[in-house]
């Protein structure tokens, strides 16, 4: 496989939909493909509540309103020095321009910018664009900028069932891989991924871990299928 394909294949690629999850089919059709892969990605999951107070009460009991739609915001860096493209200088200033026309220009069809599909690795989500901040980071002897950072913040959507079909790639049902981080707790990443914390004795076990209060900084660990059957460390 060479390297093109490549990219295509496992990098970062941000493709317009119309409201059913359908890629563009008109000509050009060209999806953003990051030239590196995401230095970040950030999830939020947010729960709205009510906290309304009774009269001459100081106590609230929190009502539940509703789950607001995840956010997620992706780092990652484009590159104008040929350093990962074979040499070819692809301007950084035409890598944001089809990070631009992809994300936010106004359809004439729907008078709107695009709905989205981010696919990255496991995670597909249709989603919306929310915002962008592009920071140039570095100029040559003209003062053009030939390397940048974009930091991209996007609203999850909803397309019926081929959202559901999708999620599957995304699930905790899969096994995941996660590099563990100075002062990373088991039990924390394991809620990261499964939204339990509950597993880690189960994620311990899959890991063949002697001591998992204490992880190795950069160890790799699998984050394999949940079942909800007890777990005891021997």
């Amino acid at each position: 496989m060479d390297k093109l394909a490549e990219k295509i294949l496992f990098n970062l690629k941000i493709i317009p939909t119309n409201e059913n999850g359908v890629p563009f089919a008109a000509t050009p059709f060209v999806p953003f493909i990051a030239m590196f892969n995401p230095e970040s990605f950030a999830v939020k999951d947010e729960i709205e509540w009510s906290s309304k107070c009774p009269p001459n009460s100081t106590k609230t009991d929190p009502g539940f309103l509703r789950v607001v739609p995840r956010q997620f915001t992706l780092e990652f860096t484009l590159d104008g020095t040929g350093v990962n493209t074979g040499g070819a200088k692809i301007p950084v200033t035409l890598q944001v321009g089809l990070f631009r026309s992809v994300t936010m220009d106004v359809q004439g069809r729907t008078h709107r910018p695009p709905y989205l599909l981010v696919q990255y690795g496991t995670f597909v989500n249709f989603c919306v664009l929310n915002s962008a901040t592009v920071t140039y980071t570095m100029f040559d002897l003209h003062g053009l900028p030939i390397r940048a950072k974009i930091s991209a913040t996007f609203t999850e959507r909803s397309v019926g069932a081929l959202s559901d079909i999708l999620d599957m790639f995304s699930s905790p049902d899969l096994t995941h891989e996660v590099i563990v981080k100075q002062w990373d707790l088991l039990p924390l990443l394991t809620y990261q991924t499964y939204k339990n914390q509950d597993y880690y004795l189960q994620v311990a076990k899959a890991n063949k871990l002697k001591n998992f209060r204490k992880l190795e900084a950069g160890r790799k660990l699998r984050m394999p299928p949940i079942s909800d059957e007890p777990v005891t460390m021997k």
